[in-house]
């Protein structure tokens, strides 16, 4: 097994994942290489690993990836090439030739047993997303173009209608004179029967009440507005409005009306309007439909915005609480909608059916309504029949899309269940990982019932989807930092003891050496020895001189209480113990309980010299550390007395510089 075999059954999981996984080495030496990325660029994993990246791809020499790249061997945050920024960092094409728009995140990982840092590098293919985000910002540009070429035309053609003479030339249109004082119609041409379906006798027949009846009960309030308006016009002052009309089928027909003041009587009171009236209710169409594509197109870009907050959140933020609230919040905002939540379930499966725990994770609410936070939900909120129409359409990976609540074939107390929440209408869409029904993301309607749009189903499946991605990479970060943990927590222990080993001890202490150094205050060592360990292991054998080492390492380990005193396996049978802030009286008084807690431990050795039961030589230094000084010189002195411990018949304590010994009678 070669040294790059480790690193691709240790990653082997990264040929799973849909994106491109590579990992690199502080050379740029090519470690792990997924399938995604032979699959992408037609370079298998054996023809890469191994190699020097930089030769395939030479612009991994560019100062843009080498500046970011440094920052992550040497164990620093995780950093994104952007898809913005860095097209591609493994140029690849896709079939239709197109290249692909890669988003990159580089993340640092340490190999077990190693103390180099390597950049994990996870490449998402973003191409389809880029194009479709180019594609509708075209086709917004398009339609605002055409809305401001239409409001050009429109004054264009308002600036040309000089509506100055008194009689123009206005065949398409209906054109009118009628008696002011009188209310009563004087002229009307044939244009009233062509468009309105009315003989002009009948026109000229109209009452003032008839006129009224025919127009639309919402319209009715404009016609004295626009009274009020003609009697206070100026002369040659065109008045405009729009009504409804009732035409002689009994359409309603959208008409606009242009009317001056014609002729006034010698009182200078006006006597006469002419006016002019055209059918614009297909323009009224054409304008309402437009509206409707331009809040379409509105809707759509706010969409795309929405989503690309939740992405953005998802590739920069590896905090799933953060990125479920920011989600939340957002599609609340955009769907207006009363309470938007995530619900983690946890589903137990029997011979009979599919029971479901969960929990209320996150939530957006309108404060005027109560808040759903926290709460634990359990199978007694769904029954069977709830079951068939709530869970089961998760499981399928369908939405459900209620109006009215009141009328949805929802059992009692599930009904009882979303009343207490004060919810008349609802949205749910599952979050699926894999196979797994991981949770669900519901919209809550409280104040009215509400017809669901199919666009805003679709984008809460979408955003469904982005979660789950979210959810998934969490979980992938959470399991990478318990390793990276495990892997810490195994480089600076030692296996058979659980103590810290001597790699551990050597850090440690050198970092209270300096500490203490500045602080000027006290750094206390002692070195214990089992005695005569190797005739124990040669009469018990060294199974049992395992089993040894590990009940004395746990009594060391007793004596050392402080949270800064560190226990270490020093060599094979040798121990340390380091005492930060701690004097030599205190040392000597720690290494007395320890030599109680050996003594306690009563395990036979019965051709030791020195006892019938395993004792500990130990040797106690104590200095106030000085920069004039090296660290090694108080473990020397703690050597000394260890070593004086044992020279003066073993089973006793020693401290550097006082002739006094403090015996155990064991």
């Amino acid at each position: 097994m070669t040294k790059h075999d480790k690193p691709q059954e240790f990653f082997k999981i990264f040929n799973q994942f849909p994106e491109g996984v590579c990992i690199l080495s502080p050379e740029y030496t090519v470690i792990f290489w997924n399938r995604s990325l032979e699959h992408w660029t037609g370079i298998v994993s054996e023809q890469i690993v191994g190699t020097d990246i930089r030769d395939r791809f030479p612009h991994f020499n560019q100062a843009k990836y080498q500046q970011r790249l440094q920052p992550i061997f040497a164990g620093g945050p995780p950093t994104i090439f952007s898809s913005q920024l860095h097209t591609s960092i493994i140029p690849c094409q896709l079939p239709d030739g197109r290249w692909r728009v890669q988003q990159t995140t580089a993340t640092a990982i340490q190999m077990s047993n190693q103390s180099d840092f390597y950049a994990l590098l996870v490449i998402e293919d973003v191409t389809d997303l880029t194009y479709r985000m180019q594609m509708y910002r075209l086709m917004r540009d398009q339609a605002w173009e055409e809305i401001r070429e239409r409001k050009r035309i429109e004054a264009a053609l308002r600036e040309s209608q000089h509506f100055v003479q008194k009689i123009t030339d206005a065949a398409p249109y209906i054109l009118y004179i009628y008696d002011w004082q009188k209310w009563q119609i004087l002229y009307i041409n044939q244009q009233i029967e062509i468009r309105l379906g009315y003989s002009v006798a009948e026109a000229q027949a109209l009452e003032d009440r008839d006129f009224l009846a025919l127009i639309h009960p919402e319209d009715v309030v404009q016609v004295e507005q626009h009274r009020e308006r003609l009697a206070n016009a100026t002369e040659g002052e065109i008045l405009e409005w729009e009504f409804r009309f009732k035409n002689r089928s009994g359409d309603w027909r959208w008409l606009h009306c242009r009317e001056v003041i014609f002729q006034k009587n010698e009182g200078g009171k006006i006597q006469q309007i002419l006016g002019t009236i055209e059918d614009i209710s297909e323009r009224q169409a054409a304008l309402w439909e437009r509206k409707q594509a331009t809040e379409a197109i509105r809707r759509q870009i706010e969409q795309q915005r929405l989503m690309s907050v939740v992405v953005q959140h998802i590739r920069r933020s590896l905090d799933l609480q953060e990125v479920l609230t920011t989600a939340v919040t957002e599609i609340r905002t955009f769907l207006q909608a009363d309470r938007v939540a995530i619900c983690a379930l946890n589903l137990l499966s029997d011979d009979r059916l599919v029971m479901s725990t969960g929990e209320v994770k996150v939530e957006s609410v309108n404060p005027e309504w109560r808040s759903i936070l926290r709460t634990q939900l359990t199978c007694s909120h769904w029954d069977a029949c709830d079951f068939s129409y709530v869970l089961q359409r998760e499981i399928l990976r369908d939405a459900i899309a209620i109006a009215d609540l009141s009328t949805a074939p929802l059992s009692p107390s599930f009904k009882q269940l979303l009343a207490s929440w004060q919810v008349q209408a609802l949205m749910e869409v599952p979050i699926f990982q894999g196979d797994r029904l991981w949770g669900l993301l519901m919209v809550h309607q409280c104040g009215s019932k509400r017809e669901w749009q199919p666009l805003e189903i679709e984008l809460i499946r979408q955003l469904a989807d982005q979660l789950a991605i979210a959810i998934q990479q969490a979980e992938l970060y959470e399991r990478l930092q318990q390793a990276n943990q495990e892997l810490q927590r195994l480089a600076i222990s030692d296996s058979l003891t659980q103590l810290a080993n001597r790699r551990r001890f050597d850090q440690y202490f050198t970092e209270q050496w300096h500490r203490l150094t500045r602080e000027q205050q006290p750094l206390s060592l002692i070195l214990c020895d089992i005695d005569c360990f190797k005739i124990y292991n040669d009469t018990y054998g060294h199974v049992k001189g395992d089993w040894c080492l590990q009940q004395v390492a746990v009594a060391i380990a007793a004596g050392a209480k402080r949270p800064a005193d560190l226990v270490a396996r020093y060599g094979g049978e040798e121990f340390a113990i380091v005492l930060p802030n701690t004097s030599l009286a205190g040392a000597i008084q720690v290494a007395t309980e320890i030599q109680t807690h050996i003594q306690q431990l009563h395990i036979p050795h019965v051709k030791s010299p020195v006892s019938d039961y395993i004792t500990l030589s130990l040797g106690v230094a104590s200095i106030i550390p000085q920069q004039s000084l090296q660290a090694m010189s108080l473990i020397q002195q703690a050597d000394q007395a260890l070593y004086e411990a044992k020279d003066r018949g073993r089973d006793r304590i020693c401290s550097f510089g006082n002739r006094e010994t403090f015996p155990t009678l064991s």
